[in-house]
């Protein structure tokens, strides 16, 4: 609790005389707490008069119901704690028989690591020789366009594939490799079919 007027209680205790407790004092003390002398033989002893036991006695006898609600209170209370123990092995044996659902177990394998995959640009070079001839035998414009067209792609896809020998196998160069080969499968379609 937070004092209201603190500063005047300050001022007042402050403006109290102060003393010094009387010499000697502290030797007396001391020598009263000498442990050789038991306390209780310096205490006086003070026998209560035969009316305060008497009424004691009497307010006893009066109430027994007291002394019953006191053992009724213990049996509630243990019966109390018979109850929860009882309570909890049932849920413990409730909760036992629970299915406990699937069982998780981990495994690992170490698999090896996989064989490096080298393209081969070159596999189907042999029929795209042979639509070239086939084209330059026809000799007809539309067919020599998609021809002329074919031969661009074909020393593009050589210039690119001089730079992944060159620089090494970079993932942009690769791609633009892969796109001029489906550029290049598109206009042997459209040979095809002219043909």
């Amino acid at each position: 609790m937070k004092e209201k007027h603190y500063d005047r209680l300050r001022e007042a205790l402050d403006r109290l005389p102060t003393y010094d407790a009387p010499s000697g004092s502290w030797q007396r003390i001391s020598r009263s707490l000498d442990p050789s002398v038991k306390l209780g033989d310096r205490l006086p002893t003070y026998a209560p008069p035969a009316d305060v036991w008497n009424a004691v006695s009497r307010d006893l006898a009066a109430s027994p119901r007291q002394a019953g609600s006191v053992l009724r209170l213990h049996r509630t209370r243990i019966a109390a704690a018979a109850a929860v123990i009882l309570l909890v092995v049932a849920l413990g044996i409730g909760l036992s028989d629970r299915d406990p659902g699937p069982r998780i177990t981990y495994a690992y394998a170490q698999e090896p690591a996989p064989q490096e995959v080298r393209a081969d640009w070159d596999d189907d070079e042999a029929s795209f020789d042979r639509v070239r001839q086939q084209v330059a035998q026809r000799n007809e414009p539309r067919l020599n366009n998609l021809g002329h067209e074919l031969n661009e792609l074909t020393s593009a896809r050589e210039e690119v594939k001089a730079m992944l020998v060159a620089y090494g196998d970079d993932p942009a160069v690769v791609q633009q490799l892969a796109e001029i080969e489906r550029e290049r499968d598109d206009v042997y379609r459209r040979i095809i079919v002219e043909l």
